[in-house]
């Protein structure tokens, strides 16, 4: 149910954050269309995690390399837009 706009809110992280990563990758799409408010990064600032916000194809790249370091790390990837 997540839209371009608002974008990804902390309701839409929860499960993820529940199994304890410490490094959250989150996926714009390919044009960047999806929407990362500062709410979203602060609500996993306060939970402990880092937050890297990139386009998709970049983003995976970083999951990819952080979870190849052991990284507790998970992500949200926007496929398309």
């Amino acid at each position: 149910g997540t839209q371009h706009s608002p974008g990804v809110q902390p309701a839409d992280l929860e499960e993820v954050v529940k199994k304890g990563v410490k490094t959250m990758v989150i996926g714009r799409g390919m044009s960047e269309a999806l929407q990362v408010p500062p709410s979203t990064v602060d609500y996993l600032k306060k939970n402990g995690i880092d937050v890297v916000v990139l386009q998709t194809e970049k983003a995976v790249e970083e999951y990819n390399t952080l979870a190849a370091q052991g990284v507790r790390v998970g992500g949200v990837f926007h496929s398309t837009c």
